[in-house]
């Protein structure tokens, strides 16, 4: 009996071994779309997500400015506490942050069906995928996940191009709110007539006093 189990136990550990690259953008993509920050961390590459994760923790504090947290929560549902920040690694900061805050538009689903993979050598890859669903992009666009084994284990590297995508495609509907909620605050024609929203709606990074 203890000899089967042996051998199960083994049997287990060579499948999880075995993971590729095309499991491991899988994974990655499941995450996103279930908002599972743990199976996030798990699956993408550590170095590159803490490289955002800290860039994340540095701008935190703009987060919390008078007038700005209503903004940022119309991005990501929930902006952490400045207690709540601190005491996250960099590579937590960027699951919370990079995981979707709200369920897909059932109208129009955002899906990711994965080509195929090229291989650089026994520990780089790179995942063909396509996209179908997202906004500003035709309608069956191509990239490109890269991934490296780390400690037996396929990890997705997430690069900034990734992070500033995600976030351009979060900002869209957070504008749109706000433009909204301008339309309804105003009464006069002159302000009516400003159109969208202007630049002082936004909020400033310590470079723009």
């Amino acid at each position: 009996m203890k000899i089967a189990l042996l051998i199960l136990c083994i049997s287990m550990s060579t499948v999880s071994a075995a993971q590729t690259p095309e499991t491991a953008a899988k994974d990655y993509f499941d995450a996103l779309a279930k908002s599972d920050k743990k199976a996030l961390v798990d699956v993408v590459h550590e170095p590159s997500a803490t490289q955002i994760g800290k860039s994340i923790i540095a701008a935190s504090p703009m987060f919390r400015r008078s007038g700005d947290t209503g903004f940022f929560e119309m991005i990501f549902d929930r902006v952490p506490s400045a207690a709540e920040i601190e005491a996250m690694s960099p590579v937590q900061a960027f699951a919370e942050n990079m995981c979707e805050p709200t369920p897909p538009e059932e109208d129009s689903p955002t899906t990711r069906t994965i080509l195929g993979s090229v291989a650089e050598g026994d520990s780089l890859a790179h995942v063909v995928y396509r996209v179908n669903g997202m906004p500003n992009l035709s309608e069956k666009s191509r990239d490109v996940l890269t991934c490296v084994k780390q400690n037996e284990s396929w990890r997705v590297v997430v690069s900034p191009r990734v992070w500033d995508a995600y976030m351009n495609f979060m900002l869209q509907p957070a504008m749109a709110r706000l433009s909204g909620k301008k339309a309804e605050q105003s009464d006069a024609p002159e302000s009516a007539s400003r159109g969208k929203f202007e630049m002082e709606d936004l909020p400033r990074g310590p470079g723009d006093r």
